[in-house]
Order: structure tokens, then sequence, then C-alpha cells
């Protein structure tokens, strides 16, 4: 009996042994060593990206929660840090190993500032995972729809231990939603309904999707999470150092993000710098904000203020009561 016994854990010790070694081998750079660059990374997104290829899929992870708490502590006005939550995050996930992209992802919408989101879902939804970075790759309705609920599923399980879930869970249907481009037609509603939170459910149809789809206002959404003021994305864009790359929505293309269909990313054209590059804004006219209380722009006196009237439905809500 004690032989069996023995024979059973000497079995499951190696099975770890093999795991772990099988991991070690994939990683080239440990943990403890890349925090000692974390001052590098967030200052330059080629130096994260480097960095973060070389570790293990968990300390992806772990790195990019460090990176995040790294930028929250540096001094500097809030549309500033946002651009190095910009970078640091787009780089992070440039580099994630196959299978972990969804985890990734679900690490930046948990562990950046809420009001980053605003830059980082549209963003993101344009230089990362357009459906449309290729012309020559078609992704079904069908497809993109099961991609997406797969994501949201690891983000949403994700955001179950930080603060504003709800928020930022809306913030992630919004990212997908734009990547999307229009169709299918009900995704809003088909992301929002699978939400675990009633109430987050109703608001994200009533009072939060519609704003920040038809008009970039984000208010509602960053006055439920009593987070700062919508940033100025011009200027967060101006300040980023991000580089256009490709497109990688085929790493969220199965649980875990391995990327089971064709080709690990689609290409969106050559690099360049984002502070210097022309970017469509046609969809993306952010409401200017200054904390300036004399400035035109100050927003400072909306905040909190009742709207009236009804809220705009996002494209293709039917005007119905929830």
């Amino acid at each position: 009996m004690k032989k069996t016994i023995l024979a059973a854990i000497m079995a499951v010790a190696g099975v770890a042994v093999s795991a772990f070694a099988a991991d070690a081998k994939e990683a080239k750079m440990s943990l403890a060593d890349a925090c000692g660059k974390i001052a590098e990374a967030v200052e330059q997104p080629a130096v994260m990206q480097d960095i973060v290829s070389k570790l293990s899929p968990d300390d992806q992870v772990a790195y990019v929660a460090k990176v995040n708490a790294a930028i929250d502590s540096l001094k500097g006005s809030p549309d500033a840090k946002i651009a190095k939550y910009l970078d640091a995050n787009m780089a992070a996930y440039k580099a994630s190993a196959p299978g972990n992209a969804s985890r990734m992802l679900a690490e930046t919408f948990a562990t950046v500032p809420v009001e980053a989101l605003v830059v980082i879902n549209e963003e993101f939804a344009a230089k990362l995972l357009n459906r449309a970075a290729d012309p020559e790759k078609v992704i079904t309705d069908d497809s993109f729809t099961n991609i997406v609920m797969s994501a949201m599923d690891v983000i949403e399980k994700r955001n179950q231990s930080a603060d504003d879930a709800g928020v930022r869970n809306v913030f992630a249907i919004l990212m997908f939603v734009r990547a999307s481009n229009g169709t299918p037609a009900d995704l809003p509603d088909v992301l929002v309904d699978r939400l675990g939170d009633a109430t987050v459910r109703e608001l994200g149809k009533t009072e939060w999707i519609g704003p920040a789809l038809n008009e970039n206002n984000y208010e509602p959404l960053l006055a439920a999470a009593d987070a700062g003021n919508q940033p100025e994305k011009e200027l967060v864009l101006r300040l980023s150092k991000s580089e256009l790359g490709a497109a990688m929505l085929m790493d969220l293309a199965s649980p875990g993000g391995n990327g089971s269909f064709a080709g690990r990313a689609i290409s969106v054209g050559p690099g360049s710098n984002s502070s210097t590059t022309e970017h469509d804004n046609s969809n993306h006219n952010t409401i200017p904000r200054s904390m300036n209380p004399n400035d035109k722009y100050f927003g400072g006196s909306t905040r909190g203020d009742t709207p009236q009237g009804e809220i705009p439905p996002y494209p293709t809500q039917e005007t119905k009561s929830y």
C-alpha cells in the first residue's frame, strides 16, 4: 500500500517537474530580472515588448500588472500617464505567448485606471483587434462573435477581483463592438446580456453604451466608477510612443487565445510612430477636457449632473425599455 502511494506521489511530482521544466525552457528571462527593467520598459514600448516576449505565459501576465502599478506611481499629468499605459499594454499584448492573448488582455482591463480604458478600448479596437485589418482574411459574424464571447469570459472572470468590474467589462465590450465594424448588428446586446450583474446589464444598455458609441461620451461610465476626467485622446496619442504593428484578433480565436484560425497576425501595414501618424478619428470624437476652471473645456461642473431626456440608442439598438 505504501509503495502504491509513494508511486502515485512520485508520478504527480514527475508531472509537476516536467511542466515546470517545460515552462522554464520556454522562458528566456525570469520575472525577477524583468522587474529590474520596469523603468526602462515603461519608457520604451520596444523594450516592454522584448521583455514580455522572453517571459513564461504566467510571468507575462504578472509583469503587465507590475508595469501598470509602476505607471500608477509616477508623477505627471493624467494624459501623459495614459499614454504610458497605452504604450506598455499594447506592446505587452503584441508579445503575448501563443494561447496567452486573452489573459493578457484581461490583465490590462483589470489593472489600468478606468479612465485609461477610454483610449485603450479605441486604440486596441483599431490597431490590434480590427476584424477588417486584412481584406483577404474574411471573418464571418458567427466566428467573430464566438471569438469575442470567449475573450469576454476571460476578461469578466479576471475583473471579478478588480474595482469597478462592471464598468471595466463594458469598456471591453465597447472595444469589441468597435473592432466588429458594425456587424453583427446585435453584438452589443449579445455581449451585455452575458454579463453576470443585472444592474450592469441595464445600465450598459440604457446609459453607458449608447453615449460612448454614438458620441464618444464616456462620462456616464467614468462617473459610475468615480474615475478621472475623460482624457483628451489626441493629446494622449501625441505623447504616445507606440508603433502601428500587426492586428492580432486571431490570437483570441480559440479558448485561451491560441490562434487556431489560420495565421497568428493580420498585417495592417508598416510600422510608424503614432505621435506623428495621422489617425482616422471619424469615430473617435473625444470631448475636450481641461483641469483649468477658467478654460472653456473645463468639465468639472458636468460630472454628477443628471442628464435630461432619453439617452440616444447605440446603432441598431431597439428603442425599448429593458
